[in-house]
């Protein structure tokens, strides 16, 4: 399966609580931009998976409305799980991997935060975490990979907007 570890894009700051920021208008821009990378790549995307924070949900909700018929997602779910740098939660190594190997997509999105994406990335791929391949996600930018509950991740690189 293709999982995409995908950063929201650029939200509000103040007067808005941490849970409740919403995406800027240059953050809605950068998140159709990236609906057409998307569109681009060998990706066939058949889940969107969110964190519940409000960046995180438009930031998928847009890219749901956006992505093209070719990828067949009609919904965007949300687990709190992708928000446990925020919001209490217990997503350990082992259950993000059942997770992934229960979630029967062949194309996943999941959109969050950093640090836990990274997080994430380093439990797919572990020793391209070690080698550093995972410094950081910009906003409105994932890190893609192929991954089987048999074997250790593939980074297969990054896919960002343009924007």
């Amino acid at each position: 399966m293709k999982v995409l570890l995908l950063r929201h894009a650029e939200a509000e700051d103040a007067p808005y609580p941490e849970t409740l920021r919403p995406l800027t208008s240059g953050g809605r821009k950068s998140v159709k931009d990236l609906s057409r990378e998307i569109d681009r790549s060998e990706l066939r995307v058949d889940a969107i998976v969110s964190s519940p924070l409000t960046r995180a949900v438009q930031t998928a909700e847009i890219l749901l409305s956006r992505l093209s018929d070719s990828h067949p997602v009609r919904r965007v779910e949300c687990r709190v799980e992708l928000a446990c740098d925020f919001l209490p939660s217990s997503f350990s190594r082992s259950t993000f991997l059942a997770f992934l190997a229960g979630s029967g997509s062949d194309g996943l999105v999941l959109v969050g935060h950093e640090p836990s994406l990274l997080l994430f990335a380093s439990w797919m791929a572990p020793s391209r975490a070690r080698a550093g391949d995972f410094a950081g996600i910009r906003k409105a930018s994932g890190l893609l990979f192929e991954w089987t509950p048999e074997c250790e991740g593939s980074f297969e690189g990054r896919i960002f907007s343009k924007h």
